[in-house]
């Protein structure tokens, strides 16, 4: 296979995107290939800026949509071209499509954002996870003990009722992401080995890797 591909592992916090993003890397390593992940809010230039900011104010939507793909930016000209030109092979945890449902939850214009995201190189292969709104909300709070509404959801203003916001936040977002989806979708409510294993089969199936 031509190496040096981007494989975009899309979907909504605690949908399982770096868990499996991990598991697939490992894969891939193990069959000689060289891999790096990156994402969402993991750049240098801009992830702790974004952190910081969420937590102190809300954000103008369209102005942290931009500050997101600016974190993407970063990364793709400063790490993921360089990786991809020598031959590795680049995972992203998340990518444009988890950005834009991002922005359609929050009413941005689609065409828009699409023309903006077309600074972003297409990836070779596109999985977007999608679980149970329930599942998902009993992940964070496996992971963070409580639901966080100054996280993922800081500039929706969510009301006393965190747990049906939640719900309602995630419901709407994985509709969109299964509506603009260009890859395969899977349900991650599955067994953890079944998933990783049915994400190798589809990358594996897409660019042709060979064991």
């Amino acid at each position: 296979m031509e190496r040096g591909k981007i494989i975009a592992i899309e979907g909504i916090e605690s949908s399982g995107k770096s868990t499996h993003a991990q598991t697939l890397k490992s894969y891939l390593e193990d069959q000689g290939y060289g891999v790096i992940i990156f994402g969402l809010q993991m750049s240098k230039l801009m992830a702790e800026a974004i952190a910081r900011v969420k937590k102190e104010i809300v954000f103008q939507r369209r102005t942290l949509f931009l500050a997101y793909l600016t974190d993407l930016a970063d990364q793709v000209e400063n790490v993921v071209k360089p990786a991809i030109d020598s031959g590795f092979i680049a995972i992203a945890d998340g990518y444009a499509l988890t950005l834009e449902a991002w922005g359609l939850t929050r009413g941005l214009e689609k065409d828009w954002m699409e023309d903006v995201l077309s600074v972003l190189p297409k990836p070779s292969v596109s999985v977007s996870l999608l679980s149970p709104s329930v599942e998902i909300m009993r992940r964070i709070i496996r992971k963070r003990g409580f639901l966080d509404p100054l996280s993922e959801n800081v500039d929706l203003c969510v009301n006393s009722e965190i747990f049906s916001s939640y719900k309602s936040y995630i419901n709407k977002f994985q509709s969109y992401l299964k509506d603009i989806s260009i890859g395969k979708n899977i349900i991650t409510k599955k067994k953890i080995e079944e998933v990783n294993e049915e994400i190798a089969k589809y990358v594996m199936e897409v660019i042709n890797l060979e064991t």
